[in-house]
């Protein structure tokens, strides 16, 4: 269940990036004998649509996903997402009735069938009991993309400790009480408010090592970021430099 659910959401990003792209678009979706008109309600029906994806609504992004995505396939360093394109083109118009005609001229001219095929190089992993995407070293992108375990603790390890700052709790118990948490849970949690700023934004981008899991990162951590990034996997400053 998890891998299906990670595989879907970055189906849905890819989609995003096509429908980002004016190019990709024009070249996919419009027709020869379209009017102007038509080709500009394209293009307009393909910002709105990432607009609202982009809104992470469930909603619209599972009903897009329903309409438009035919297959998904998970390859050992590949995931291939199938699209129709008269589907696709008929949702971006808000016109259900979308020509068999002019589909079957689309095919005849792209010499191919209605699909458009959406590749994102990168394989499914298994790491500290949940799935991860690895891309390859040299993708454009994040090497992975940001886990939600690990979101989760930065943002909680923040929140808690402007908690105390602020003077609404006196501490871990105190916060262990109030969200009926385990007090070694919180108090490994919100050493996370006191991560170099360099990791935060590591995690924040997708760029942590792959064997970085939530219990690797709130085991022990040092309060020095030196050690915080020898400990966790993750380069000094000089390296970088």
């Amino acid at each position: 269940m998890g891998e299906d659910l990670l595989v879907v959401r970055t189906s849905v990003l890819k989609l995003q990036s096509f429908l980002q792209s004016g190019r990709a678009v024009m070249d996919e979706l419009t027709l020869t004998e379209d009017a102007p008109a038509r080709t500009q309600q394209i293009m307009a029906g393909a910002a709105k649509q990432f607009d609202q994806l982009s809104s992470g609504a469930p909603a619209v992004v599972k009903d897009l996903v329903r309409k438009v995505v035919q297959r998904v396939v998970v390859h050992a360093d590949r995931i291939e997402v199938e699209v129709g394109k008269q589907k696709l083109r008929a949702t971006l118009t808000a016109d259900p009735h979308t020509s068999s005609a002019c589909a079957a001229t689309h095919q005849l001219e792209q010499g191919s069938s209605d699909v458009i095929s959406l590749d994102i190089e990168a394989r499914v992993k298994r790491c500290g009991g949940e799935m991860r995407l690895v891309f390859p070293p040299n993708h454009p992108g994040p090497t992975q993309a940001p886990a939600s375990s690990l979101l989760k603790a930065l943002a909680r390890g923040r929140q808690w400790y402007e908690w105390i700052v602020a003077g609404e709790v006196s501490g871990r118990r105190s916060i262990a009480q109030r969200l009926g948490l385990n007090e070694r849970h919180v108090g490994r949690v919100l050493e996370c408010a006191f991560l170099a700023p360099d990791i935060v934004e590591a995690i924040l981008d997708g760029r942590q090592p792959p064997d970085l899991t939530f219990k690797k990162l709130t085991h022990g951590l040092p309060l020095s970021w030196i050690e915080q990034r020898k400990q966790l996997g993750f380069p000094s400053l000089h390296s970088r430099q």
